[in-house]
């Protein structure tokens, strides 16, 4: 298993020539009660996994909306799912829990991970992620976003969640 470095996400942006905004920061293992702002709208990343963990998403949404994991199910047409745990997370994509990020999906090389965006999150407007690290967040332009899924091999599905 390889972990995630907040180096390669720098690389990989700079290699895709995208701009961004580099905002240091307390740790952050998740978006209630923080303690500050951060510049433009901002999301949560969470990995859940169908009920046999077969299929994984990674789900992005507003960070103000509550995950309601029995709706998001309906959504995606699964039975349930559930919180993929830490260790699986690990192996997945190189970070630990509170530091998920799409930036660490280039460690996902088999390709398990089903990107799944809420439709409500502003796609001409700029977003926030964590490069590998809590201890950051990097704002780009979402179009920038969409190039580095791409990138990555991956085709987002937008939904309402």
């Amino acid at each position: 298993m390889t972990h995630a470095t907040e180096q390669e996400a720098y690389e990989l942006l700079k290699r895709l020539d995208i701009s961004y905004e580099k905002v240091e920061h307390p740790a952050i293992t998740s978006v209630k009660n923080v303690p500050f702002s951060l510049p433009g709208p901002q999301v949560k990343n969470l990995v859940v996994q169908s009920r046999k963990g077969k299929q994984i998403y990674l789900v992005i949404l507003p960070d103000e909306k509550q995950a309601d994991l029995k709706f998001l199910a309906e959504q995606l047409n699964e039975k349930r799912l559930s919180f993929v745990p830490e260790d699986k997370l690990n192996h997945l994509l190189g970070v630990p829990a509170g530091t998920v990020t799409p930036l660490a999906l280039m460690h996902d090389h088999d390709k398990k991970i089903q990107v799944v965006i809420d439709a409500e999150i502003d796609r001409k407007d700029t977003v926030g992620f964590h490069p590998n690290v809590n201890t950051a967040t990097l704002i780009m332009e979402f179009e920038d976003f969409e190039k580095v899924l791409d990138d990555l091999g991956y085709t987002p599905v937008y939904e309402q969640l």
